[in-house]
């Protein structure tokens, strides 16, 4: 696999040359990949590979109009953050790298956003993310003296922070605005690596407190389950298409949730296998909506029928994200969904019939989705330009992996 990942540097410095020293830095944590066994070091590889990639294509989805010193400033400080995150081995580093990956993604909303709401959304996300970190702080504080009370209590103090960025249901409100405010290359990052941030550091802190998360992690799984059912109804009552791309993403979270606390080595590996599926599926989801809105100007589900019939070739790309968004093979989000599936029966039998609405519902607002936006009439009035090759590389480059990573799971097994 790792031959036909450098088989596409040709093409990028061909396209892209100044993308290049990304392919190079990918190129070495790929090499990197083959250094570990498991464990902790091979979870911030995986989380360090995943935030190149999507740092090189949320350059490459920059439109000429927007490009500038000042954005690519901030492209490096998300990376900066998420560095110190994945790379500390100090709780306190950890959490200054967890709160400083707020800043760029804050201003690239206020800056680059797309209507005047994005004051507020960004305020909300900010007052939601800090606000909530603020408790884990303090348990940090406790932590660091030795002094952890076995408490529920205490238990949320630690973990508030991280249902809040995966975001849990309850605690998402934040979400669905900052994205609809958020430019592209906004959303790309949320989606794709700020979300993952709640996975890595609970797992990051069952190491020390795994005892505890077995102990009063119950409520939390049921929550996330129901939740996640809720919100699959919710997002057939959408007709922006990007809040409900957003949706999708904490119902697929809320899963991910329940195999991460569940504390077992199958529904660890499937939240691993499902959060990198995600961050590729779900940013590839905002890219074809960007390509489709840069030509309509308008993210309705009704306005936006009958593309199937304009643009045929983004249609097929709407199809191969949708289709994977639904878990269809050979897509990673497969293996990952059947191994959460199997951990959570595994846990409770009377999940199964939860299980049941919750992979029907999720496998049908995908349908939903490419269907009343592609197929359907189309307005007469419109004519657009086809996709370009630059387009087409960053959705391909998004497609590619994680259709796959799933010929060799072992990469990303935990164990």
């Amino acid at each position: 696999m790792l031959e036909f990942f450098f088989s596409f540097l040709f093409l990028v410095v061909i396209l892209n040359w100044h993308l290049t020293i990304y392919w190079l830095s990918i190129s070495f944590f790929m090499l990197l990949f083959t250094m570990y066994d498991g464990g902790e070091y091979l979870l911030k590889m995986i989380m360090i590979l995943l935030s190149l990639w999507l740092t090189m294509m949320m350059i490459m989805s920059v439109s000429g109009s927007e490009s500038s010193n000042e954005l690519i400033l901030l492209f490096m400080f998300v990376m900066f953050s998420l560095f110190i995150v994945f790379y500390s081995k100090s709780v306190i580093l950890f959490y200054i790298g967890f709160e400083m990956s707020v800043i760029p993604i804050l201003l690239i909303i206020l800056g680059w956003g797309y209507q005047p709401d994005r004051l507020d959304a960004g305020m909300y996300m900010l007052m939601y993310t800090v606000g909530f970190s603020l408790p884990l702080l303090i348990g940090i504080f406790f932590m660091e003296s030795l002094y952890v009370v076995s408490s529920f209590l205490s238990f949320i103090m630690f973990v508030i922070a991280f249902l809040v960025k995966f975001p849990m249901f309850g605690l998402h409100m934040w979400l669905p605005r900052a994205h609809v405010e958020a430019p592209v290359y906004g959303s790309m990052i949320l989606a794709g690596v700020m979300l993952k941030l709640g996975g890595y550091g609970v797992i990051k802190l069952s190491f020390k407190m795994g005892d505890l998360f077995m102990k009063y992690s119950e409520v939390l799984i049921i929550i996330s389950v129901v939740g996640g059912v809720i919100l699959s109804m919710i997002c057939f009552i959408q007709s922006d298409i990007k809040i409900l791309i957003a949706y999708s993403s904490v119902v697929h979270m809320s899963i991910v949730i329940c195999g991460v606390f569940m504390m077992r080595e199958i529904g660890l590996n499937g939240s691993m296998y499902m959060m990198v599926g995600h961050g590729l599926c779900s940013s590839g989801l905002f890219c074809v909506l960007g390509v489709t809105y840069s030509r309509t100007l308008t993210r309705s589900m009704y306005m936006n029928s009958g593309m199937i019939s304009i643009i045929p070739s983004c249609s097929m790309w709407w199809f191969l994200f949708c289709s994977s968004n639904l878990s269809f093979p050979p897509c990673l989000n497969l293996p990952g969904e059947l191994s959460l599936f199997i951990s959570l029966i595994g846990w409770n039998y009377f999940m199964f019939f939860i299980l049941l609405f919750l992979g029907t519902l999720s496998s049908m607002y995908s349908i939903y989705l490419f269907s009343f936006s592609q197929h359907g009439g189309a307005c007469s009035l419109f004519s657009f330009k086809m996709m370009n090759l630059n387009e087409m590389l960053l959705l391909m480059l998004h497609w590619v992996p994680l259709n796959l990573l799933m010929l060799d799971l072992s990469l990303l097994n935990l164990n």
